[in-house]
């Protein structure tokens, strides 16, 4: 028997996690069941696989969590595909009734700060992909966030590990935000009300397979228009966004 093939022989399926109704097995070697398993311990579930086997695979630790955390989001949004409206976005939702807002941005650009720093307030559902159902439930992933931690590598640390809320409400889309954080901004969050088409325009190139959905700018449109119109949200720091998120998701009157 080869290494590699030795290697192969001593992985098994650790961990089956759930994510936004898929259920994708995570393979890992022993060396890295722990760490697979406290990491991703807030979206695991024992339901029956879905999707094909995710492997941890890396030269450490470090990087095989730092590259597990991706696998697993893209067989799920693969999983998915033309079924969900799938948005590069943050959600948190009001724990108590479930009302979600939900923040859309484009990588590297401030969800996952926004997450930690919001999510001790509303209750975390995803910092990465939010997939909405076409009657605007917002579908829960609780993946580990990824967390400078002085190395090359973000640490993929779980929700519960820092604290972040959840809810075992059914969420449902209350809010649905762009936004953008400006560190030069001055005066506090500035919310602007967008125009259904410029809401798609801003929207739509951070979705994942919005072209495989039958009417796709049409879905779009209708959340949009579930909402009451999405917005626009200039921030400088993530803790000026929960003023904004208790209001948009109060109960209406």
């Amino acid at each position: 028997m080869s290494s590699t093939d030795k290697i192969e022989s001593e992985r098994d399926v650790v961990a089956h996690v759930s994510a936004f109704g898929v259920v994708v097995p995570v393979r890992a070697s022993p060396a890295l069941r722990g760490p697979v398993l406290e990491a991703w311990r807030d979206a695991l579930t024992d339901a029956e696989p879905t999707t094909a086997v995710v492997d941890a695979v890396g030269q450490d630790v470090a990087s095989a969590l730092h590259h597990l955390s991706p696998a697993v989001t893209t067989a799920a949004i693969d999983a998915r595909a033309g079924d969900l409206v799938m948005l590069h976005a943050a959600a948190l939702a009001d724990p108590a009734t479930g009302r979600t807002a939900v923040l859309v941005a484009a990588s590297g650009t401030g969800k996952t700060t926004a997450s930690v720093t919001l999510g001790r307030t509303f209750a975390y559902l995803t910092d990465e992909t939010s997939a909405i159902t076409p009657d605007g439930v917002v579908l829960t992933y609780r993946k580990p966030l990824s967390i400078i931690d002085g190395g090359h590598l973000k640490k993929q640390v779980a929700p519960s590990e820092l604290g972040l809320l959840a809810t075992e409400r059914e969420c449902r889309l209350a809010a649905l935000l762009v936004i953008e954080r400006d560190p030069q901004h001055r005066g506090g969050p500035t919310v602007e009300p967008l125009e259904t088409v410029d809401a798609i325009a801003a929207i739509a190139p951070q979705s994942s397979y919005l072209p495989s959905m039958d009417k796709p700018l049409h879905r779009l449109a209708e959340l949009i228009h579930l909402v009451g119109g999405a917005r626009h949200v200039r921030y400088a720091e993530s803790a000026d966004l929960e003023p904004v998120l208790t209001e948009l998701l109060a109960v209406p009157s």
